[in-house]
């Protein structure tokens, strides 16, 4: 069944409907959270909802459901049959709707190619932070990379800083050590981005925030990227340049970090 939860009723996705004048639909006034379920249980539901919330509370509104959202994703989970599978589970929020779907997860590869956008971050954005429907920009520049041959895309913002990936935060090793931009680079406070600074950072790994520039970045010893779809996913190559010349493969410290994350809290 392709069922769906629409304002809290279990009903098959050709049922939901949305009211096109609405701001949400004409406006893109609303928020969303995308998550992995493996097994039916979301790592990191709390971060998601905390986010879920500051995105309602920045656009002005509030969501009224029937019962608590996490027993909806589980629900929707069930009814489609991927209780014991990878889902992709998707929370679309505006005023006076709430939308639950889930499917099952696409599969990615363990390392990416990126190039650098020529779309720029907007640091000052009123919806910087939040996870907009208004995501017009950041899938632009995800698919000009795919056009030219590239996974994903690197970001700068309006200061010329690193600030994210189109659909991912970004990571940098240097000397042993996790750098990643501070969040006010205009980068979106990603679920797995934060869980991998808390596993990483319990593991004894040094981690660190902070201003990080193109060079920073192109002089890494490894660079890897994190959302919650992907987990951790390491960067083989920015433009011509190879990063770990000579290899496709995930470096080892991006390796470590990827089992420290799939290991969860301990």
């Amino acid at each position: 069944m392709n069922s769906v939860n629409f304002n809290g009723d279990l009903m098959d996705r050709s049922e939901a409907n949305v009211r096109v004048g609405s701001e949400g639909v004409q406006l893109g006034m609303g928020v969303f959270e995308t998550m992995l379920a493996v097994n039916g249980v979301v790592d990191g539901m709390d971060l998601h909802m905390l986010r879920l919330k500051k995105g309602m509370d920045r656009l002005g509104y509030v969501m009224e459901l029937k019962k608590p959202l996490q027993d909806v994703i589980s629900e929707v989970i069930s009814d489609n049959d991927l209780q014991e599978a990878n889902a992709k589970v998707r929370v679309t929020t505006m005023r006076g709707v709430c939308l639950v779907e889930a499917e099952p997860a696409p599969e990615r590869s363990e390392v990416c190619t990126v190039i650098v956008s020529d779309y720029v971050c907007n640091e000052r954005s009123a919806v910087a932070g939040i996870k907009c429907s208004s995501y017009a920009e950041n899938l632009l520049a995800f698919k000009a990379g795919q056009s030219e041959g590239a996974d994903e895309v690197i970001m700068l913002n309006t200061l010329g800083e690193v600030a994210e990936a189109a659909m991912a935060n970004l990571f940098l090793v240097s000397d042993g050590a996790l750098i990643t931009p501070r969040l006010e680079s205009g980068c979106l406070p990603g679920v797995t981005r934060e869980l991998v600074m808390r596993r990483a950072n319990a593991a004894g790994i040094d981690v660190r925030e902070e201003v990080v520039l193109l060079e920073d970045v192109m002089d890494a010893d490894e660079v890897f990227l994190t959302n919650s779809l992907v987990g951790v996913r390491g960067v083989c190559k920015i433009g011509s340049q190879e990063i770990q010349e000579g290899s496709e493969e995930m470096g080892a410290v991006t390796a470590n970090v990827k089992e420290i994350y799939q290991n969860g809290d301990q």
